[in-house]
């Protein structure tokens, strides 16, 4: 900042504490609100410092000074048109490019079908490391990659891991032994850790908090949508007949160049902010950071802020969220797994099996859109949430107490299509943390974190629950979570996953409250500066905006000056006016 910007502030800049009490803003208040507005002052709060240099500026700030520095309101026919648009730029690459991540997490377990263990060479516990090693690369490098997604474009970062990712997946192909596919897989780990951090980092940077949900659930539906297509397609590759390719090798390269391409295109039209995108003409991007305004989230900045990553460390949500996401994880990880084994336990044989799990899949993607659905007409996340895990627990209980005979199959298939609503759990834990954090480089670290606690729990599943099994057991049949003996009941292992479910319960009261202690308290500070009551209008559909911005005009409303602080890449315990989500 310039020496006389920085007389200027001094001269104009007022503590808090000499300005009336009365409830009113005085001249000097309208002022200063007037010149931070211009970008002639930049915000001042009390945990962060007055001066900022243009690198530690949110780039909405010179987007907004260009066009005078007003805020401006925007009209719900003009809203509904502006979200189509970004819609139509965004979603179908992230759909793509999320499908491919998950297509190729399936790629090992689809190939071990056609006989990768024999061709490759695998003994003992080799395969289950090769399925391992690339959640261990993805838990090693979350650090670095919350660093790289605060400093680096994500029109460039995103493209190149996914180019990255096609052709180690391409050159897997070429590996014969262990040891190649081993160092394979853990470099796709380390590509792929950043992809879910950086579409959450999107939503919160391109839409309002009341419509990111839906929007994750585009992308995350291809947890449903790859176990519907994802077997065809592989079907058919396999059926490709080489002499020198075998099966397996035939899928990584096939899949490996697709992504390759796919990562190549995303060079084209994967999008930055609001600010730096192609597709949208000034007046647009200067009415999508408005729509934001209300997020209380910012935009981003591409300084890397130590002080948010001590303030994520020692935040008790941050905690709260990885937490949740390890114990959602765990049993997730048993369902995932041994989903087919527990309905053979049912008495049906692999055929059936089969063709019994594609009503699975297709109730995945109900309760994931329906959940999200509620979460948006409700305005909630921990009561969705709630309700899935006790659909869970109920759904675990009557396998444990239902019988196996032919007479009980169909209340058992009732039961574990029941656990289907599992699928809107996880989901629906990102979108709530997703909701609840500002601040760029926190909200990266926030994202980082709590993937470390998804991906530990789906690491340590199977041997955490192996703790249920007896000491005999676990002796003979080492990792599994359901042991051949157990069968057709599977108790200890559906027992531990109940255990989990609740203990996923016993958080998100925690996480429920802490939240609400949050809340009270930024209403207390609102109160001490005499601001009063705020509508939280990122929460409010386009329309109901409007009536309530109609409602001000004409004075049935108080009219209350919030987001002023939107831009200034506060973190969410820094400033009073964020509102936080329940």
């Amino acid at each position: 900042m310039s020496t006389s910007s920085q007389d200027q502030e001094q001269e104009l800049y007022v503590e808090k504490s000499d300005l009336p009490s009365n409830g009113e803003p005085s001249v000097v208040e309208l002022y200063l609100e007037n010149a931070m507005g211009m970008g002639v002052l930049e915000s001042k709060s009390e945990a962060e410092p007055t001066c900022q240099t243009h690198v530690e500026r949110d780039e909405a700030l010179d987007l907004l000074a260009s066009a005078g520095g007003e805020v401006r309101y925007i009209s719900a026919a003009d809203d509904a048109r502006l979200v189509r648009k970004i819609d139509r730029h965004l979603m179908p690459i992230m759909f793509g490019i999320y499908f491919l991540q998950l297509m190729d997490k399936q790629t090992l377990a689809l190939s071990s079908v056609f006989g990768i263990s024999k061709d490759a060479g695998l003994v003992g516990d080799e395969y289950s490391l090769l399925g391992s090693i690339v959640s261990i690369a993805q838990l090693v490098v979350q650090p670095l990659s919350a660093y790289l997604l605060v400093k680096l474009r994500l029109s460039i970062y995103v493209p190149v891991i996914v180019t990255c990712w096609g052709a180690t997946l391409a050159c897997m192909s070429a590996a014969h032994n262990f040891r190649g596919l081993l160092a394979a897989r853990f470099f796709l780990g380390g590509f792929e850790a950043s992809i879910q951090a950086a579409f959450i980092l999107i939503g919160q940077m391109w839409y309002r908090r009341h419509e990111q949900g839906y929007r994750l659930a585009i992308w995350y539906s291809n947890n449903g949508w790859v176990n519907v297509f994802g077997s065809l397609i592989m079907f058919g590759v396999a059926h490709i007949k080489s002499k020198i390719l075998h099966p397996y090798q035939l899928i990584f390269l096939l899949l490996g160049i697709v992504t390759f391409l796919v990562g190549l295109f995303s060079f084209l039209c994967f999008p930055d902010n609001l600010v730096r995108c192609k597709f949208l003409t000034t007046e647009e991007k200067i009415m999508a950071v408005e729509r934001i305004r209300a997020n209380q989230q910012g935009l981003e900045t591409k300084t890397f802020k130590k002080e948010h990553v001590f303030e994520m460390l020692l935040d008790v949500k941050s905690w709260c969220w990885m937490f949740l996401m390890f114990t959602a994880a765990v049993p997730q990880g048993g369902i995932g797994a041994f989903g087919p084994l527990i309905i053979r336990g049912f008495g049906f044989d692999g055929y059936n099996v089969m063709l019994l799990m594609m009503p699975y899949g297709v109730l995945q993607l109900l309760f994931l859109f329906g959940g999200f659905w509620a979460s948006r007409r409700y305005r909630i996340r921990s009561p969705i949430i709630l309700v899935g895990l006790i659909l869970c627990i109920s759904a675990s209980t009557l396998l444990l107490r239902t019988g196996r005979s032919k007479k009980d199959q169909p209340v058992l298939l009732a039961a574990y299509y029941m656990l289907a609503a599992h699928s809107l759990v996880s989901p629906i834990i990102i979108n709530w943390q997703s909701s609840n954090v500002a601040g760029h480089t926190k909200k990266a670290a926030t994202n980082a974190f709590m993937a470390m606690g998804s991906i530990s729990g789906g690491i340590v599943s199977p041997h955490y629950l192996q703790m249920f099994l007896s000491k005999p057991l676990r002796a003979k049949v080492g990792p599994l979570l359901f042991a051949p003996k157990d069968k057709p009941y599977y108790h200890e292992g559906i027992g531990a996953m109940v255990g989990c479910f609740c203990a996923c319960i016993g958080v998100l009261m925690v996480t429920f409250s802490w939240l609400l202690h949050l809340n009270k308290r930024n209403q207390r500070r609102r109160s001490v500066l005499g601001k009063g009551k705020m509508i939280d209008y990122s929460m409010l559909s386009a329309a109901e905006v409007e009536e309530e911005r109609s409602k001000e005009n004409t004075g049935i409303g108080r009219a209350l000056s919030t987001g002023a602080h939107a831009f200034d890449d506060l973190t969410d315990l820094k400033n009073d006016e964020f509102i936080y989500v329940y």
